[in-house]
Formats: structure tokens, C-alpha cells, sequence
């Protein structure tokens, strides 16, 4: 019997593009990933990649199981995600996303003392979006507005902007473009 993780090893595998790479996206170890990779290519019967020095290089048949698993593994791990339930039940989770700088320099300082768990996720905000939209997360901080009806956006802090140069760096002409706010000009200094 196919065990599916499995298929969730090679997915990662294919996207990584490395064994190290699937092996830090899943949490395990890379001799696991190995281990999963080569029970599932004996379970198939056939080779999935083509192992250089540096890549994994998908063959044409680990290319047509890829389309053929996708979405499929990408459904399950979206239900794992929208589903699983906290060890602490007096304790709750929300999930956030946001870059990893507004991470860094807003909630990590906070993270120990907060009365909720949090889970964290970092990526693009177009598709933090959609995924704040179909409820995979339950906010999200962005500079950017979507076009999302059933979305409440709250301005929550501003951010200030401070050019830093060397000492000996002529800057005159630039602060008188500041006082006269021509925009362009600033920009064609810069």
C-alpha cells in the first residue's frame, strides 16, 4: 500500500528542486526525504528524478505524476491546514501573514508574551489575500489593498522612510528638493 506522505515528499521535491530544500519545507530529516523518494520510486517502478551534483532534475514520468498529484495533495494539505486541532484546548491560534520584516520588527519582540498561539505565514500579498478570502488565514498585515468585497482593511501603524548617507556625501542639492517637495526632482537625485 502507497503510503501518501510519500507523495507529499515528492511534491516538495519538486518544487525544492533539492533534497535539502523538501527536507527544510517538511520538517524532517534529509535521509527521510531519501528514504520516502526511493520507497516511492520502487512502489511506481520507475526513476522520478535524475540525481546531479546540485539538483533534482524531474524525469518526463516524474513530470506527468507531478500534474497528476497536485492538486490532489495541495487539497489534503489545505484540509490539514484549515482543520487541525490545537493540543492546548484553552489556548487559541490565529494565523497571521505578513512578511518577514514586518515580522521581525513588530510581533517577534512579542511572541512569548502573547495568550494565543500564532501561526505565522510569509509570502507574496497577492496570495495572502486569497488566502485570508477563503479563510486559511485570519488576518493578514500588507501595505496593499485587494479587490476583495468581504475583506475589512484597518490602517494599523505608518511607516517612516529615513535616507541615511555618508558624511561627506553632498546632499545640498537634495534637501533644497525637499523643501520645494518637487518630487521628481528627489527622484532623479536618488
Amino acid at each position: 500500500m502507497v503510503n501518501l506522505e510519500w507523495f507529499r515528499t515528492f511534491k516538495a521535491i519538486y518544487e525544492a528542486g533539492t533534497l535539502t530544500g523538501a527536507a527544510e519545507a517538511l520538517y524532517i530529516s534529509q535521509p527521510g526525504v531519501s528514504l520516502h523518494l526511493s520507497s516511492l520510486e520502487a512502489y511506481v517502478g520507475y526513476k522520478l528524478f535524475d540525481r546531479t551534483s546540485r539538483k533534482m532534475v524531474p524525469t518526463e514520468r516524474g513530470k506527468v505524476l507531478y500534474n497528476y498529484v497536485l492538486e490532489a495533495i495541495t487539497k489534503l494539505e489545505a484540509a490539514e491546514e484549515l482543520f487541525c486541532k490545537s493540543a492546548e484546548k484553552e489556548r487559541p491560534t490565529i494565523s497571521v501573514g505578513m512578511c518577514f520584516e514586518t515580522f521581525q520588527f513588530t510581533l517577534e519582540p512579542y511572541l512569548s508574551t502573547l495568550p494565543f498561539n500564532v501561526i505565522i505565514k510569509f509570502g507574496d500579498y497577492p496570495q495572502m489575500l486569497a488566502d485570508l478570502d477563503s479563510g486559511i488565514l485570519d488576518l493578514i498585515m500588507t501595505p496593499q489593498k485587494g479587490d476583495y468585497k468581504n475583506l475589512t482593511y484597518k490602517p494599523f501603524s505608518k511607516e517612516r522612510i529615513v535616507l541615511v548617507s555618508g558624511e561627506k556625501t553632498p546632499t545640498h542639492k537634495f534637501t533644497k528638493l525637499v523643501k520645494l517637495h518637487d518630487l521628481e526632482g528627489m527622484q532623479d537625485w536618488l
